[in-house]
């Protein structure tokens, strides 16, 4: 837990940072509400592999092809979300 005077202190660095500097708060603003998208991927991804080896042990060719389908739909998806990040520095 901080404390009154570290509250305080964080509060002015915030202020300063935001009239100083707005276009890094903008990033990070931005950055921080686009975080719990980025976990969809991940999640198709792993439950695409996870049936794709399921399927292949239990000798189901549908349940692999599914798995190849779910995992290249994640890799898309995933690539289409990060060409679409603009960083700074980078035209």
């Amino acid at each position: 837990m901080l404390s009154d005077r570290e509250r305080r202190t964080l509060a002015r660095i915030e202020r300063e940072l935001v009239a100083s500097d707005p276009d890094l708060v903008r990033l990070f603003a931005g950055a921080a509400s686009r975080r719990p998208e980025r976990d969809t991927p991940i999640f198709l991804l792993v439950t695409g592999l996870a049936l794709l080896v399921f399927g292949s042990l239990i000798a189901v060719v549908p349940v692999a092809v599914v798995g190849m389908i779910v995992s290249v739909v994640a890799l898309f998806t995933a690539r289409g979300r990060t060409s679409m990040i603009r960083r700074p520095g980078f035209a």
